[in-house]
């Protein structure tokens, strides 16, 4: 069943008993709060994935608990727990969702070595697998939404996974926006549903686009990569698009690496396979709907 098959009340009563499985792609989380502004936005945010409520297995055990009993009720404030551990600092209750998210990517990030992980959004049009992969402030995220809002499958919005096939590993949740991002993609897309908004984070005011139903659908069926972009935007600038050689997009992408150290010689095979394998390219601009349709005549000329 989906969460929404399920009423307020029971999700309240799974999370609380420790009994909620959440299922993302080829994961399964067991989700714990006693929050209920954490139980409303994980309703909103995963609306259409797969659930249970009645326990089971699971791959990740993560709680959303405030630091003390009294934080509970007084100054609220909320700690990401994996398996009773506490990676994080405590945040106001109002960013638990975001908090989750957070620390779902770190989970990802630090346990999930059986892929190789790269700081990417993920994309698929016409069965060409794409990578965008740059650092924060690039604005990767917020051309992922518009892709993903125009009829792409969205993958990810922040971890490409890498198996070892070379296949991109659906990780489909909620696409992270901060500050002016917001309201560039609640312009464009008015009828957008966004998330509840965490304001006065460390990274300013962040909501969430939640996944598209067609790309959480096919959540299970991986991509093959042909196409690495590196985008940035920058205000006023004319559309710029360069390719980028196979060493230097392998150098680029060690750099947006997780685990590549950790996965050592595997890793370095792995990299090189797919350098090898998709085509890199530099993309800047300034308008996403540029941005968009130099990406879709790249798929193109894949296809």
């Amino acid at each position: 069943m989906r969460l929404e098959n399920f009423s307020a009340g029971e999700i309240r009563r799974a999370t609380r008993r420790g009994e909620l499985r959440l299922h993302i792609g080829r994961f399964t989380l067991k989700v714990s709060s006693v929050f209920p502004e954490f139980e409303r936005a994980l309703r909103q945010l995963y609306a259409h994935y797969p659930s249970s409520i009645e326990g089971g297995a699971y791959d990740y055990d993560v709680d959303i608990s405030p630091p003390s009993f009294l934080r509970r009720w007084v100054r609220r404030n909320s700690l990401f727990h994996l398996s009773g551990e506490a990676p994080f600092l405590p945040m106001d209750v109002g960013h638990a969702h975001a908090l989750f998210e957070w620390g779902l990517n770190w989970t990802l990030g630090s346990y999930a070595h059986n892929f190789l992980i790269l700081h990417a959004a993920v994309v698929e049009l016409s069965e060409c697998g794409v990578l965008l992969a740059a650092s924060s402030g690039s604005g990767k995220s917020t051309l992922a939404a518009e892709l993903a809002l125009q009829g792409w499958r969205l993958l990810s919005d922040e971890l490409a996974l890498i198996d070892e096939d070379l296949c991109l590993i659906p990780c489909a949740r909620p696409i992270s926006l901060k500050n002016q991002s917001i309201e560039v993609i609640r312009t464009r897309h008015p009828t957008a549903n966004f998330g509840p908004f965490a304001r006065d984070t460390h990274k300013g005011t962040i909501a969430h686009l939640p996944a598209p139903d067609l790309s959480v659908a096919h959540s299970l069926e991986c991509a093959v990569p042909r196409l690495i972009i590196f985008p940035k935007w920058t205000a006023d600038a004319h559309l710029r698009l360069e390719p980028i050689g196979s060493g230097q997009a392998a150098l680029r992408l060690i750099e947006q690496s997780f685990n590549y150290p950790v996965l050592g010689r595997q890793g370095f095979e792995r990299m090189v396979d797919l350098v090898d394998a998709a085509e890199a390219w530099e993309l800047e601009y300034s308008s996403l709907d540029d941005a968009r349709k130099t990406l879709e005549q790249l798929v193109s000329d894949h296809g």
